[in-house]
């Protein structure tokens, strides 16, 4: 120290030059911080881990921010119209401003739903946003710019906005805190030490430190990538400026006292740091392990915390080196005007509270452990991570998000996004049907309003999609195939009936009969020429031709009969056979329609079988197949041209039936004439030559049309047996009609059991559809390895309901990928309630695993410098004890009374920090004047140091508690809370464990020993008497 003091002015030009240099150098770390952001999670947590893969699928560069339009009575349609411009506008200027991926409701009506409030009132756009390396503070007016004519509120928001917001706000309190800070530090200095030179010495002094550790911080921070956020200004100003005050408190009062004693300046600078310095550096050495144990944490937030170890050296290097120079320089003017150079005086309310400790400690121990027990055993730690709840509706940022959580729903504002990572493209049947059950099972879930996957983007199943909805379809076409194959066939069968029922026997009898009526009327004919012969000669006796003419004349009457019956008969038939060709032809488009509908339904049963594996066990599909096979083999023969030549057939009986009636018509006419001749034969047979030969020319007129009645006949016969052909296949293809209807009856009712099934399965002709290619722009990557879906919570994204459902999200889609063709599948959650979630989870870590290395620490100095077992112990757990009722205190303020849903995320964790390492420092500040009493007895040494020590931490704990106080000025509910746990933390430790409870527990050992014997002792009497 006498070197030290030596070289003074040589130390003073270091710490000048350092502190110039590393100020001037150093960078901005608000604008590194603005950058950058903070990382609330390690970079293997699952939600950094899915927002890696999302970067992978979606390259755009940006964050996501939104704006949003708001009028408390509705959005009219001419402000709509206005604002529509003014987003065109923003739109147009997107290559200026640097915004990407704009979705509004003018653009894209079909986001009206989700862009516009139910209500009308408020309207969101959602953008993507490059800064450009420029700040938000110099892309916001340009926004506003764009948006100055909108005649309704507008908040621009999101993660840039918010974030910068929230950095504002913080270093406004940071800022507020430290000018606040110093004002108090030099209010309470000048009251304690009645003195203007030692406040502004000792403020100084710290600035140091504080300047050289942030510009070494600083350089870290920029040049090693060492973390940052919010907090590591805050932390390093309260720590430095309150325990630098704190240390400086113990070295001038340690000084004043050893300069009342008469020594010289530099004999009472040796002698306050060897006692006083010792306790300090023993002080810093417990704050230097406990904020270095931060090390060991996940969470980069407290990483940063570290900053405090660069501050509390450099700290302990300005206290060695350049506080000494002060007292050095200045001597016993460091406390002008104040003439009391006397050291601190006695605090009689320490000396009065470890009294009663030490004269009463077990009941002091019972009643401090049933007060602070219950505060250990039933604290329940409830974390709050909702950065835009701390900034309230202050900032336009939180105000946005709070009006689309209003109008829209919480979880709207702040969807959570799965993302599934494969190795193989996942635009295939397989791989989509475990997507959407994924999907299925997420929608299932408590918690969840809303998910739009790529088989589901509007967050609506597409039954055209599902086995469900397909199978409705195949099951109605079926139905309708079979009501259809069942009319086909019952014109088949009665067009069968028709045709078999024909008697074509009949005209080949006929053509006989015609034939024999032909050879009847030659006969007649040649017999009448004779008769004219023999007139013409006279050989005849005429009574006899008369007789011959009457039975000729008869004979024509009965074959008239005849002819006329005949053709009765045809005109019948005839009208017969054209009802049986309309049958015919219905049946032969039938058949050609029921040949290329087997083909269709042979093609569908196929692609059924391949679809759905199961259905090739199943006995009516297998039996359906086989007949269909079968009918479709026994209709190979007919065809287009088979049916032209029935149809030739057909149209030669037709034309048969023709020649038949024409030829029946001449016949007619020929026998009228030829009756009309033997008529007049009769009358004169001097006229008979003549009449003879007008008979026997009709004779030969009914001949000609015999024959070709005979010709036309024959023709109709061979076109009729071709038809009773026709007619036992028609009976055949009728049979298989009825298997066919059978089969598809019996597939049909197979099929209506599938019907219930919900499986997912996309045709293959919708996969290359426009619309659903717009699905897989939309939720896959360009090379469809990666997918994404969109879920929108019930609950507030910070609230602890919305992170249980993502946990119960993680394990439903780890399910749901399990023994699929994705399950090798990478998968994640990102969003901010993943984040939350994940912050969560890595916060409790944290505080559990840093807990133990900080008390194991704070035990290892303390053993170290009080050379005892129990003492240590009984310091911790007043630590301990410190922290729990500063956390009970603020649970009851902010939950209880206030309904807030928890402490803000980091409020626990540094406030055990900041409570155990600066208590242990009062700790050994009082331990270590207790062992300048080594002659006295325990419970005497340490009343006596209770006494000294109580004025010197009483100041210290309200320069400290002063300092954390000026935290809540900055209205931000993260800096209030840890402030009054911090606080409460130091005032349960500075006015009742330190002073009353540890007197106490070292006083409690000889209690307990000294009950014990008098116990026995009283035994050992009873013992005597009855002897």
């Amino acid at each position: 120290m006498r070197t030290i003091i030596k070289g003074r002015w040589f130390i003073l030009a270091i710490w000048l030059i350092a502190t110039v240099v590393l100020t001037v150098i150093q960078p901005d770390v608000n604008a590194i911080l603005r950058d950058q952001g903070q990382e609330g999670t390690s970079k293997d947590s699952p939600s950094v881990l899915a927002n890696d893969i999302l970067k992978k699928m979606d390259t755009t560069i940006g964050t996501d921010n939104l704006i949003v339009f708001y009028d408390k009575d509705k959005i009219s349609k001419q402000d709509m119209e206005q604002i529509g411009d003014a987003v065109n506008s923003l739109k147009d200027s997107s290559s200026e401003l640097g915004i990407t991926n704009m979705i509004d409701p003018f653009n894209m009506p079909e986001a009206k739903s989700s862009l516009v409030s139910e209500d009308g009132t408020t309207l969101m756009v959602s953008y993507k946003l490059d800064k450009k390396d420029r700040e938000i503070d110099e892309i916001q007016p340009l926004f506003e710019e764009k948006l100055d004519k909108v005649p309704v509120e507008y908040y621009l928001s999101g993660e840039d906005f918010i974030n910068n917001d929230y950095l504002k706000a913080t270093q406004a309190g940071v800022e507020k805190s430290a000018a606040l800070t110093v004002i108090f530090i030099l209010v309470v200095l000048i009251v304690a030490f009645r003195s203007v030179v030692t406040p502004l010495v000792s403020l100084l002094a710290v600035a140091f430190s504080y300047l050289t550790s942030m510009g070494i911080a600083a350089q870290l921070i920029d040049k090693a990538g060492f973390p940052i956020t919010s907090l590591t200004q805050m932390l390093l100003v309260l720590i430095l400026f309150g325990l630098g005050t704190d240390y400086n408190i113990l070295l001038f009062n340690r000084f004043k006292e050893e300069l009342s004693r008469g020594h010289s300046v530099d004999d009472s600078i040796v002698k306050t740091y060897k006692t006083a310095g010792k306790t300090i550096a023993y002080s810093i050495l417990t704050v230097f392990i406990a904020f270095l144990a931060l090390v060991f944490s996940e969470s980069p937030i407290y990483q940063s915390g570290v900053v405090v170890v660069i501050g509390v050296t450099l700290l302990l290097l300005e206290i060695l080196t350049l506080t000494p120079f002060v007292m050095k320089v200045l001597g016993k003017k460091l406390f002008w005007p104040s003439k009391n150079v006397g050291g601190h005086k006695e605090n009689k309310f320490w000396g009065k509270a470890s009294s009663l400790g030490v004269k009463h400690p077990i009941i002091i121990t019972m009643i401090i452990l049933l007060i602070i027990g219950p505060m250990v055993i039933f604290h329940e730690e409830k974390l709050n991570f909702d950065t835009v709840g701390e900034l309230g509706n202050k900032y336009p940022s939180s105000k946005a998000i709070n009006l689309v959580s209003e109008h829209f729903g919480k979880g709207q504002s702040m969807p959570a996004t799965v993302v599934i990572e494969s190795k193989k493209a996942l635009d295939n049947n397989e791989s989509l049907a475990v997507i959407d059950d994924i999907t299925e099972r997420l929608k299932g879930m408590k918690g969840i309003k809303q998910v739009s996957s790529v088989t589901q983007p509007l967050g609506d199943r597409i039954d055209d999609f599902y086995v469900s909805g397909q199978m409705g379809t195949v099951t109605d076409g079926l139905s309708q195939t079979q009501n259809g194959v069942d009319t086909i066939s019952a014109g088949m069968k009665e067009a069968s009936e028709r045709l078999g029922s024909a008697d074509f026997s009949q005209v080949s009898e006929m053509v006989d009969g015609t034939a024999k009526l032909q050879d009847g009327v030659t006969a007649l004919a040649n017999g009448l020429k004779q008769i004219q012969s023999g007139i013409d000669d006279g050989s005849s006796n005429p009574q006899t031709i008369s007789n011959g003419l009457t039975s000729i004349e008869t004979n024509l009457s009965e074959m008239g009969g005849g002819v006329s019956m005949l053709a009765e008969n045809y005109g019948k038939m005839q009208a017969g056979f054209k009802e049986m060709g309309t049958h015919y032809q219905g049946a032969a488009k039938a058949l050609l329609g029921v040949k290329e509908t087997l083909s269709l339904m042979q093609s569908m049963v196929a692609d059924l079988g391949n679809s759905y594996s199961d259905l090739t066990n199943d006995e009516h599909y297998v039996g359906l197949k086989q007949t269909l096979d079968t009918l479709s083999s026994s209709l190979g023969d007919i065809t287009p041209e088979g049916i032209n030549q029935l149809n030739e057939q057909y149209n030669a009986a037709t034309a048969g039936f023709g020649t038949a009636n024409k030829s029946l018509a001449e016949i007619s006419n020929g026998l009228d004439k030829l009756a009309g001749g033997l008529k007049q034969l009769k009358q004169g047979l001097g006229e008979a030559s003549s009449g003879i030969g007008t008979i026997v020319t009709n004779m030969n007129s009914v001949n000609a049309g015999l024959g070709q009645m005979k010709s036309g006949q024959k023709q109709l016969a061979e076109g009729l047996n071709g038809f009773s052909a026709f007619g036992d296949q028609l009976s055949d293809v009728n049979g298989g009609l009825e298997g066919i209807s059978d089969g598809i009856g019996q597939t049909n009712g197979y099929l209506t059991q599938l019907n219930k099934n919900e499986s997912f399965f996309i045709p293959e002709e919708a996969l290359t559809n426009d619309e659903f290619k717009g699905s897989l722009d939309a939720f896959m990557s360009k090379d469809r390895k990666i997918t994404k879906m969109t879920v929108i919570l019930n609950d507030d994204p910070y609230s602890n309901e919305a992170l249980q459902t993502i946990d119960k999200m993680n394990e439903t889609i780890s399910t749901g990928l399990k023994g699929t063709v994705l399950s090798g599948a990478e998968y994640g959650t990102a969003g901010s309630s993943a984040t939350t979630r994940d912050m969560n989870d890595i916060l409790s870590r944290d505080l559990s695993k840093t807990t133990v290395i900080v008390i194991a620490g704070v035990l290892l100095v303390l053993f170290f410098v009080i050379r005892s077992f129990w003492t240590p112990i009984f310091i911790t757990a007043s630590l301990v004890g410190a922290y729990y009722a500063a956390m009970f205190v603020v649970n009851s303020i902010f939950i209880d009374l206030l309904g807030y849903a928890g402490l803000s995320s980091f409020v626990p964790f540094f406030s055990f920090i900041i409570i155990v390492s600066l208590g242990v420092d009062y700790s050994i500040f009082l331990m270590m004047r207790f062992k300048e009493y080594p002659d006295l007895p325990p419970k005497e040494a340490i009343v006596m140091a209770s006494k000294h020590i109580g004025g010197v931490i009483i100041s210290a704990v309200i320069i400290l508690g002063g300092t954390f106080a000026t935290l809540t000025p900055a209205g931000i509910v993260l800096l209030t809370e840890l402030a009054i746990a911090v606080i409460t933390g130091l005032i349960v430790l500075c006015f009742i464990l330190l002073p009353i409870f540890l007197p106490a527990l070292i006083a409690l050992p000889e209690a307990l020993s000294g009950l014990f014997s008098s116990k026995k002792g009283k035994n050992k009497e009873i013992e005597k008497k009855a002897v």
